[in-house]
């Protein structure tokens, strides 16, 4: 079962592909392997609250399943701790949280750490612990990169902890954001850049200026309008999630969406100035002859000098095309920066945020809070 989403049903594909296959090799017996895909939305779950698995044993019973591989990518967290996977021995059911598992060669990764829980969960009485057969069952990568525990939880009996902790988890996250769909997401900007981008490109204020500036002072025009641009989207389309006055567990939650938020708009906009400036140095080199920017550039020009120039045309496009930003909807500038399960984490977030102020409202507080 996966998430009706991009990398977990396109990972759920190869999974029905590969499985059969590896487990036949890895298990050593006479079982025909046959997996079939379903895809649905997921219920949010988390360290103590399994309605995933509930939801999957559903699935099982209606379909006739002897396991079932759930992969979602809803982050899970056991305190400080991503999860990268949770196992019933008892329901046969496994769930793979996506993001706890980082932003690189995820198939691989997914691909041994499922095969390898469903051996131990079939292999536990055809080979013992120690045993020759044993060892060649077990994928030793796994073990070194992740840490297996058994939980206090009566539907768990085994948990997979990603041992990078929130590093590991944001980098996944930001993945699953697929930050590159900005380039496309966001035709406000994009369209406001390639206008600036058509007036400073035969701007020769530009031209000079360009051709007297450092190494430097260059990259520091580059960082700083992708900086302008990634500031002006988390501020005017309201992004950025309070921390204050909020319980420990939601504050740490919000600064791991904050800091998702910042690197998946700076890698986008990242996208967004390559692919520009890719387009206006094509068009340099059509519209601008070498004649005419060597009386201000100097004589003597090459393939550097219109590199150097574009660069800050590019630059000076970008920050203008911020402005653009503002004619998106702030529901199209989400749609297009985070993935739907960022989306429905946070307003899980804002209702559980509101919710606690309608009760404050009514003098009723938590426990562990005091009115003032």
């Amino acid at each position: 079962m996966a998430d009706p989403v991009a990398a977990p049903a396109e990972i759920a594909e190869h999974l029905a592909q590969e499985l059969p296959r590896l487990l036949s090799e890895r298990l050593e017996d006479d079982r025909v392997w046959h997996v079939e895909v379903h895809c649905e939305q997921l219920p949010p779950s988390d360290d103590r609250r399994t309605e995933m698995m509930d939801v999957v044993g559903k699935r099982m019973r209606q379909h006739g399943w002897n396991l079932a591989a759930c992969i979602t990518d809803y982050p899970l967290r056991s305190g400080q701790q991503p999860i990268v996977a949770d196992v019933s021995l008892e329901r046969r059911v496994l769930v793979v949280s996506l993001p706890a598992l980082g932003g690189m060669a995820l198939h691989r990764r997914v691909r041994g750490l499922v095969s390898q829980l469903i051996t131990d969960m079939f292999g536990r009485d055809a080979g013992s612990k120690g045993t020759e057969k044993h060892r060649r069952r077990r994928l030793p990568w796994l073990f070194n990169r992740f840490q297996w525990v058994t939980p206090e939880h009566r539907d768990v009996d085994v948990r997979v902890l990603a041992s990078r902790g929130v590093l590991r988890l944001l980098i996944g996250m930001v993945r699953d954001n697929r930050p590159w769909r900005l380039v496309f997401g966001l035709t406000g900007p994009l369209v406001g850049a390639f206008a600036f981008s058509a007036f400073y490109l035969i701007n020769t204020t530009v031209w000079r200026l360009a051709s007297t500036m450092e190494l430097p002072q260059l990259l520091a025009a580059v960082l700083g309008s992708v900086a302008v641009m990634v500031g002006w989207l988390i501020v005017y389309h309201r992004l950025w999630e309070q921390t204050t006055e909020r319980p420990a567990n939601e504050r740490e939650e919000a600064m791991l969406f904050n800091s998702s938020t910042v690197l998946t708009l700076a890698i986008g906009v990242a996208c967004m100035y390559g692919a520009l400036y890719v387009v206006n140095l094509i068009a340099a080199f059509v519209v601008v002859t070498p004649e005419v920017l060597g009386e201000y550039v100097g004589p003597g020009l090459g393939f550097g000098d219109y590199a150097v120039v574009v660069l800050l045309v590019t630059a000076a496009a970008t920050v203008a095309g911020a402005v653009g930003s503002g004619f998106e909807s702030e529901n199209s500038v989400r749609e297009a920066a985070f993935s739907y399960r960022e989306r429905e984490r946070r307003q899980a977030l804002h209702a559980t945020q509101t919710r606690r102020e309608q009760r404050e409202a009514r003098g009723e507080f938590d426990v562990g809070h005091h009115a003032p």
